[in-house]
């Protein structure tokens, strides 16, 4: 089910299993009382029969989802870059850490060597970041074409 406000998309199977509405409130409901749920992030009532409107203001929120998705990608692109930059880096301090006038043996204590794993950390950090945000990002801008695509051919349905 998704909020036809702001487009956030609520799993109505863990709500209900967490607190069923059918048991908390088996008294007020009569036949044909229709379940809304309340979006945890905008605070609008979700419920399952739709009209034009609310598939517009849907559609809406869906390109702004889209729009969301791309800035994550486009932060994870930069932290992965930047990253791969820090890991060059690296490699070419560890390579300076060593030293020809001893015989090429690794100096552990040269600036080199700590500037390198000070480089090696940033690294780590960046591609890690980068490649969480990345994935996210790809993963939220399929899930809304999919999801505009369905609007598009009048598919969806709550």
């Amino acid at each position: 089910m998704y909020c036809y406000h702001c487009g956030k998309e609520i799993n109505e199977r863990k709500v209900e299993a967490k607190e069923s509405t059918l048991v908390k409130e088996n008294a007020a409901f009569k036949e044909g009382t229709e379940v809304s749920y309340v979006c945890p992030r905008c605070g609008h009532l979700i419920h399952s029969s739709n009209d034009e409107v609310d598939i517009t203001s849907l559609a809406r929120a869906s390109h702004a989802e889209i729009q969301r998705g791309r800035n994550s990608f486009a932060r994870g692109m930069g932290a992965l870059c930047i990253g791969l930059i820090c890991l060059i880096l690296a490699l070419l301090f560890l390579r300076l850490s060593f030293k020809p006038g001893m015989q090429n043996q690794l100096i552990l204590t040269c600036p080199e060597f700590f500037v390198s794993m000070a480089l090696f950390a940033l690294a780590g950090f960046g591609i890690i970041y980068g490649t969480i945000f990345v994935i996210l990002g790809l993963i939220k801008i399929k899930k809304y074409d999919h999801l505009l695509l369905d609007i598009h051919n009048r598919t969806f349905y709550q």
